[in-house]
């Protein structure tokens, strides 16, 4: 799991270098500088190889390194990958123009796919999340606006634990830094902690407000017990479901331990 914050930044860095220079040896063609180009591609051939093969090979590393399943996004953001890259040496080789400008347009809609976590280029929300100026649900390292629709209201510690599951007891009192009186409470927290750091803290941070890869900061998070359930089981957005991953009890730990981190 620690490996997998490197492995993100370095496809990123590989991608967008991998655009950038198929972009100027797309601009040469287009312009009708035959002799540049063929200047260029003769120096650069190993850069072209050396790129193609970092990408396929950190898409690879970060699939196998990934916290919990991967998504489907995924899956077809990797099989564009691996057919566009020889349809883009084959037509910037032939000089074929409308080959290089679809495969260059297939590149960025992979750059988009692996951006938003969506086929359709857009960052999936909560229903009833309100929507920021940018259109999606939430900032990165922000916290959510509402609640998770089986959220039915936000954390509160100040609030009276009258009423309330033993659990949700136990998760306020920890929340509000007040010992549990439930010895079980306690063995839950540790055991949370754990699964968290194995599972969680790889983009959310072990504070709760590391933001890579555009966790939220979990201690400006107002969802409640249920809302953390929710997610840590189905996800949302680049964030995987664990629900095929965890027990039912161990994701209510995971999130218990989580409200922890205010």
């Amino acid at each position: 799991m620690a490996a997998f914050p490197f492995l993100l930044r370095l496809h990123l860095v590989v991608v967008l270098a991998f655009l950038l220079f198929y972009a100027l040896k797309a601009g040469l063609l287009l312009s009708g500088r035959l002799e540049t180009l063929r200047t260029l591609r003769a120096r650069t051939r190993v850069v072209d190889s050396v790129l193609g093969l970092l990408i396929l090979v950190s898409g690879g590393a970060l699939l196998a390194t990934l916290p919990g399943s991967a998504p489907g996004w995924l899956w077809v953001k990797l099989g564009l990958v691996i057919v566009l890259l020889p349809l883009a040496i084959a037509a910037m080789r032939r000089q074929f123009k409308p080959g290089v400008v679809l495969t260059f347009i297939g590149f960025l809609y992979v750059y988009g796919v692996s951006e938003t976590g969506s086929l359709a280029l857009r960052k999936p929300a909560v229903p009833g999340q309100v929507t920021t100026s940018t259109g999606y649900a939430n900032a990165p390292g922000l916290a959510e606006a509402t609640p998770t629709p089986e959220a039915a209201t936000p954390v509160d510690t100040t609030l009276a634990t009258t009423g309330l599951s033993a659990t949700d007891s136990a998760t306020l009192a920890a929340a509000a830094e007040v010992p549990p009186a439930d010895a079980g409470a306690n063995q839950a927290l540790i055991a949370g902690k754990t699964l968290f750091t194995q599972r969680c803290a790889v983009c959310h941070g072990h504070d709760g407000k590391l933001g890579l890869n555009g966790a939220h900061d979990l201690s400006k998070s107002n969802l409640n017990t249920t809302g953390r359930v929710y997610m840590v089981t189905n996800g949302l957005g680049k964030m995987p479901g664990f629900k095929d991953q965890l027990t039912e009890e161990q994701i209510q730990q995971v999130a218990a331990y989580s409200l922890t981190l205010k």
